[in-house]
């Protein structure tokens, strides 16, 4: 009895991992977008890290010596130089689906690789996002290094890009969008097993809807606006 009780809790733990990774992330919801040509939505579902402000392709984390190149976070040179970056954590326990925040066709999509992928999280950024607190993951080696997927859509009101960021271990992704693609807002784009950081470039025609501690559901939370 004494080894059976022993024995329990780590049957239990190791039944609750395989359902974390081999059912729960796989879990398809159904999502209602709203149809609104003039909103942008959001293209994951997970915790609000960023919201800043570009300006002249460059931007600045918090504390931040150097401003950050766009094009560099986004992997794509084309990127706007003037708009928002927004930042998205997609954790364990959300969807593993990314979304089309927009409706237009995808004028680029872009790979880049790397020779050593580094975690984006530290123990504290990992604990503090799981607690539903943020995390400034801008300015992090992995945000700017890891392996990265982006693609361009073309809306009426500017260019939008979504860059899906690897969190260490590879990026893992299956992409379902291919350069030339007609999209509409709301519709799946990728399938991210491991989760990572989903970077939202805005031009400036749009104003950001939510802010940084949010957390947002891909393909229904507006998370930017038209003016």
């Amino acid at each position: 009895m004494t080894l059976l009780r022993r024995l329990l809790p780590l049957a239990a733990a190791g039944a609750a991992l395989y359902y974390l990774r081999g059912v729960y992330r796989f879990r398809d919801p159904v999502r209602l977008p709203p149809a609104d040509a003039a909103t942008v939505l959001a293209p994951a579902d997970g915790l609000v890290c960023f919201v800043k402000r570009i300006t002249g392709g460059q931007v600045y984390g918090d504390g931040a010596a150097h401003p950050l190149s766009v094009s560099d976070l986004s992997g794509l040179p084309e990127a706007a130089p003037e708009g928002w970056l927004l930042g998205i954590y997609m954790g364990p326990l959300d969807v593993h689906f990314a979304y089309h925040p927009a409706s237009g066709p995808v004028t680029r999509t872009h790979h880049v690789g790397s020779r050593q992928n580094m975690p984006l999280l530290s123990a504290g950024a990992a604990a503090a996002l799981l607690s539903g607190r943020p995390a400034d993951l801008l300015a992090t080696r992995g945000t700017l290094e890891n392996e990265r997927h982006a693609f361009m859509i073309q809306t009426p009101h500017g260019e939008v890009t979504v860059t899906l960021v690897a969190p260490g271990s590879g990026l893992n992704a299956t992409a379902y969008t291919r350069e030339g693609d007609t999209v509409r807002a709301g519709n799946k784009s990728a399938f991210l097993e491991e989760g990572g950081l989903v970077v939202l470039l805005l031009p400036a025609t749009f104003t950001p809807q939510v802010s940084v501690g949010e957390r947002v559901l891909g393909a229904e939370t507006v998370v930017g606006r038209a003016e």
